[in-house]
């Protein structure tokens, strides 16, 4: 079975000018996401498998496969370290 990630619910989050700000409350720390970490963030309301998002942000951004898992799989990393992201089990 795949792990699943998806948003944590204890962030909130915000949209300004095509990109997402979180507010992590457990930790009051704020996070400005990039244009494709916004995608992410915004594909996570529903839990995925890293497979998914990649098919999903290939589709919307110029981006190879590579490049594509490699950023999505530093976000993955980043992001579930900084509790925005929580694993769910399948």
């Amino acid at each position: 079975m795949p792990i699943l990630y998806s948003q944590h619910s204890d962030v909130c989050a915000a949209e300004l000018d095509g990109e997402v700000c979180l507010f992590n409350s457990r930790t009051a720390e704020y996070l400005n996401l990039n244009a494709s970490a916004s995608a992410i963030w915004n594909l996570l309301d529903q839990p995925m498998s890293e497979a998914e998002l990649v098919a999903a942000l290939i589709e919307r951004f110029d981006v190879s496969d590579q490049q594509c898992r490699q950023e999505t799989r530093a976000f993955l990393n980043e992001a579930t370290a900084q509790g925005i992201v929580k694993l769910e089990n399948p």
